[in-house]
């Protein structure tokens, strides 16, 4: 009886443990100004609902760069072009060449297919020129 107990103490301990290394991350991202977001409706601080670029809209909007220490969300909406999965995570793309493409990684692409139209929402990471990459992310019908 006492083993479970101490091992269920030292449980609890690692979550906490955890959760605070996860606060701290989470507070040492520094915020970006209002003025990073003009002229961006789909951008927003994280986990704030952006207004979704459209693929022919998109790149007017991506910025160069964000700083390492922000996270900033991007939504946008536009035809599937890619679902694939490698068990544990999916992988859903938005627009075609030429144009920026989009990939979302989540845990579920729903009942999207190839051709629908689905929103992502996710935290923004540009890859080059033409891809952007949207880690975590969440991938919804329109």
């Amino acid at each position: 009886m006492a083993f479970a107990s101490r091992r269920s103490g030292r449980a609890a301990r690692l979550l906490l443990s955890l959760a605070l290394i996860a606060a701290q991350q989470a507070a040492a991202q520094s915020a970006l100004p209002d003025s990073f977001f003009e002229g961006r409706p789909a951008f927003s601080q994280p986990e704030q609902p952006g207004q979704p670029a459209s693929c022919e809209s998109v790149a007017a909007q991506l910025p160069d760069s964000v700083p390492r220490d922000s996270r900033v969300d991007m939504a946008i909406a536009g035809p599937v072009t890619l679902i694939q999965s490698d068990g544990t995570v999916w992988y859903v793309a938005v627009c075609s060449d030429p144009g920026v493409r989009v990939l979302c990684v989540t845990y579920g692409a729903g009942d999207l297919k190839l051709g629908d139209t689905a929103v992502l929402r996710g935290g923004y990471n540009r890859q080059n020129e033409r891809h952007v990459m949207l880690d975590p992310c969440l991938a919804s019908r329109e």
